[in-house]
């Protein structure tokens, strides 16, 4: 009988644990949206939009007790704010190029 109560102790106490929560959002809320907001000034602004819903979105989800969906949102909106970004220093990089490289081309060309 010692044996089986060890074994059923353990078995609760092994069920009681707690699982691990996921990661709050509400730390980086204000995060995602100046993100977005600075996607919006300093990237593409149609991607950056999109970015500051998602956020939003992000927000609404934490506040209803949504952790999940509340992550997958603020993952988005954090893609998206980033993509804006990165397009939009692509266009900067590569338009002055593009622009010399026709320069050269039509030099070559005389």
């Amino acid at each position: 009988m010692g044996e089986e109560e060890k074994a059923l102790e353990t078995l609760v106490s092994i069920e009681n644990d707690p699982s691990p929560a996921l990661p709050p959002v509400g730390c980086c809320r204000c995060s995602l949206r100046c993100l977005a907001a600075t996607s919006i000034i300093c990237g593409c602004s149609c991607l950056g939009v999109m970015a500051l819903v998602f956020a939003v979105k992000a927000e609404e989800r934490h506040k209803a007790g949504k952790p999940e969906e509340a992550v997958f949102w603020g993952n988005r909106a954090r893609r998206l704010a980033l993509a804006s970004i990165a397009v939009w220093l692509g266009v900067l990089v590569l338009g002055p190029l593009l622009l010399w490289l026709l320069s050269y081309a039509i030099a070559q060309a005389e």
